[in-house]
């Protein structure tokens, strides 16, 4: 009998993470946001890091600042974030650990040549030839046409079958059932959306699951802070735009994130 496929939450349980090279824990960056190949099955096919994923994530005049001081400053005709391939990721905990050498990693590279060499007394690193399937991240002139941003899927209002305001998404589930990566492993796939009735900031993790196991306190503040929450299936949403999901079924008919 097979294991039950494994299942997170994007926001809750990767996003912001720290990701760390396995072979000796040293902090390579963060995960500030995930690329996503789209279709009827969408599912995550890398961890992008930088300023330019975390800008257009955090979205506002803050978010323009940081996309736009990079971009300044990195000096290429058109910059992308940096980019992890999932099929490197081999453990996702309290950190995202992958595989790969030092030589490899041409954002740790960048950084060497372009910021810690430029601190009076600061040793430089050696460059060594390195074997050819070890995890290379690489610098993206510019977006895939055909893949999409998770982050941009986060604080979106949603609208129920008749137009009516149902809430704002909050997470995104992800079960790893997805199609094979690089013969490694399998994707996470965009299961559904986690929808509050109010937007008011991250959750926790306190609203979801069997049970509900939670201080009271803390419970209360989370009922008081965001309202119901329900989840939506994917094949529950008629359809996604730039700032809005229509879903095809009434609220009543969405689940409740205890059964999560």
């Amino acid at each position: 009998m097979s294991e039950p496929a494994r299942v997170l939450h994007a926001r809750l349980h990767l996003l912001d993470r720290q990701v760390v090279r396995e072979s000796d824990d040293r902090l390579l960056c963060k995960v500030d946001d995930l690329e996503v190949q789209p279709g009827d099955r969408p599912y995550v096919t890398a961890i992008l890091s930088g300023p330019l994923a975390l800008g257009p994530r955090l979205g506002g005049l803050p978010g323009w600042l940081m996309t736009e001081t990079d971009r300044l400053f990195r000096g290429e005709e058109r910059p992308g974030p940096y980019r992890i391939e999932m099929s490197v990721v081999t453990e996702i905990g309290s950190a995202v650990r992958v595989a790969g050498r030092r030589q490899d990693l041409a954002l740790e590279r960048w950084l060497t040549r372009n910021v810690v060499s430029r601190i009076p007394g600061a040793a430089g690193t050696e460059e060594q030839d390195a074997p050819e399937s070890t995890l290379r991240v690489r610098e993206r002139w510019e977006d895939r046409p055909d893949s999409m941003r998770l982050g941009g899927l986060l604080g979106r209002t949603v609208r129920g079958p008749s137009g009516e305001v149902a809430g704002d998404t909050v997470d995104v589930r992800l079960v790893q059932d997805g199609p094979l990566l690089a013969e490694v492993q399998q994707a996470f796939r965009l299961a559904g959306l986690l929808i509050a009735r109010r937007r008011a900031g991250q959750l926790f993790g306190y609203e979801r699951g069997p049970g509900l196991w939670r201080p009271s306190l803390l419970g209360a503040l989370v009922r008081r802070m965001h309202g119901e929450i329900r989840y939506a299936e994917w094949d529950q949403i008629e359809s996604l735009d730039d700032e809005e999901v229509r879903l095809g079924v009434a609220w009543d008919r969405l689940r409740s994130t205890a059964d999560l």
